[in-house]
C-alpha cells in the first residue's frame, strides 16, 4: 500500500513538472504582402514587366521562409521593432518545383513594429542591381536582333497591330503555315560571348511569351576547334493556351548556364529560337516580346 502511494506521488510530481518546464506558445504577429512590386531606373534596363511568384522573408537577417504570393498572413515569430528584408523569389526556367531568390534584383528592407495577432500590411518595391549589362530586345525599333538562318524557311518580323496580339508596343511574330518546316533565328553580337559559362555564375534571358505551338531556346558556341557555331537546346517552351482555347502573355526566367556550362570552352556565344513544324500544322502564331539577357 505504501509503494502504490509512493508511485502515485511520483507521478503527481512528474506531470507538475513537466507543467512548470512547458512554456506557453508565443503568439505570432503577421505580415501580409500582395506582390512584388519591380522599379525601372533607366531605360537600359527595359520593361518593368515581370513574374516575381514569391517573396523570400528575412527578420534581422534570418531566413524565416519563402511564401507564394499573393500572401495574406505570413507569420512572423517575433514582436516589437524588427528589421524585415524582403526578397524577390521567381521560377527557374518556368518549373513550379525549382523556385529562386532572382539574384538581379535588390532587397526591399523595412523596420517594422511587430504586433502579437495583428497584420501589419507591407508593400515592397525592388530595383535591377547595379553593374548589370542588359541586352535586350524589345522590337520597338525597324529592325530586329535577330537573323534568319539558311536551314529556314521562315523569318520573325514585327507586328504593331492588332493590340490583342501585343504586349507592350510592338512584338515580334512568327507565323508558320503548313508548308513551313523549319524556322530558326539567331544573335549575331560579340557582347553576349561574355556570358558566363560557370554554372555557379548567374546569367538569365528574361521573355514574354504567347503561342499556339512549342518553340526552343538555345545556345550558340564555337572555339577555335569548331569554327561553325554548334547548337545547346536550353529550353523548349509549350502553348500558352488557356482553358477557354485563348493564347495568353506568359514570362519565363531561363537560367543561360545550364546551356553555356556545356560548352564551357566556348570563345564566341550567341542565342537561337528555332520552331520545328514537323507535323504541317497550319496557323501557328509564336509573338515575343521583352527579350532580356542579363549577366
Amino acid at each position: 500500500m505504501n509503494n502504490n502511494i509512493i508511485i502515485l506521488f511520483l507521478f503527481i510530481s512528474l506531470l507538475t513538472s513537466c507543467k512548470l518546464i512547458d512554456k506557453p506558445e508565443e503568439i505570432p504577429s503577421f505580415i501580409k504582402i500582395d506582390s512584388i512590386n519591380l522599379q525601372i531606373n533607366s531605360s537600359n534596363e527595359g520593361s518593368s514587366s515581370n513574374a516575381i511568384t514569391d517573396a523570400w522573408v528575412y527578420v534581422d537577417g534570418n531566413l524565416e521562409g519563402t511564401y507564394e504570393l499573393p500572401a495574406d498572413k505570413i507569420p512572423i515569430h517575433f514582436t516589437g521593432k524588427h528589421d524585415i528584408s524582403i526578397y524577390a523569389g521567381i521560377k527557374k526556367n518556368g518549373v513550379s518545383g525549382d523556385r529562386k531568390k532572382y539574384p538581379f534584383f535588390t532587397s526591399f528592407e523595412q523596420n517594422i513594429e511587430l504586433i502579437a495577432d495583428s497584420i501589419v500590411e507591407v508593400f515592397p518595391t525592388v530595383e535591377y542591381n547595379d553593374n548589370l549589362y542588359f541586352w535586350i530586345e524589345d522590337f520597338e525599333d525597324p529592325q530586329t536582333r535577330f537573323d534568319k538562318f539558311t536551314s529556314s524557311d521562315t523569318n520573325i518580323y514585327i507586328v504593331s497591330t492588332p493590340s490583342a496580339e501585343l504586349f507592350e508596343g510592338d512584338a515580334g511574330a512568327i507565323t508558320m503555315k503548313a508548308n513551313n518546316y523549319y524556322c530558326e533565328i539567331r544573335t549575331n553580337d560579340l557582347n553576349l560571348d561574355n556570358i558566363p559559362t560557370n554554372v555557379n555564375v548567374p546569367a538569365y534571358l528574361e521573355l514574354n511569351y504567347k503561342c499556339n505551338h512549342s518553340f526552343t531556346i538555345g545556345i550558340l558556341h564555337k572555339n577555335n576547334s569548331l569554327p561553325a557555331y554548334q547548337k545547346q537546346a536550353l529550353i523548349t517552351l509549350f502553348p500558352t493556351t488557356n482553358n477557354s482555347g485563348v493564347d495568353i502573355w506568359n514570362k519565363s526566367y531561363l537560367y543561360l548556364p545550364d546551356a553555356t556550362s556545356i560548352t564551357s570552352n566556348a570563345t564566341q556565344l550567341d542565342i537561337y529560337i528555332s520552331v520545328l513544324n514537323n507535323q504541317a500544322k497550319d496557323d501557328i502564331e509564336i509573338r515575343l516580346d521583352n527579350i532580356k539577357v542579363i549577366f
